[in-house]
């Protein structure tokens, strides 16, 4: 997978993200949302809200064939 730490400090950065991911889980009644990178062999998630207590934080990655 493609080397995403770099946009994992960003979106780090942006309080704006943090409140999107809010909004997201209120709108959809999840209490997890996310944003991540997505390659052929799985993703990184770069930004993350996770109320469900999953542990999923910025950084972790899971391959493709056991999240579809």
């Amino acid at each position: 997978m493609p080397d995403f730490d770099q946009d994992i400090v960003i979106f780090s950065r942006l309080e704006v993200v943090q409140r999107i991911l809010k909004l997201l889980s209120r709108l959809t009644g999840l209490r997890i949302a996310l944003v991540a990178r997505v390659s052929d062999d799985g993703w990184k998630a770069c930004a993350v809200l996770d109320d469900a207590g999953f542990g999923l934080k910025p950084g972790d990655e899971l391959e493709l064939n056991v999240t579809y």
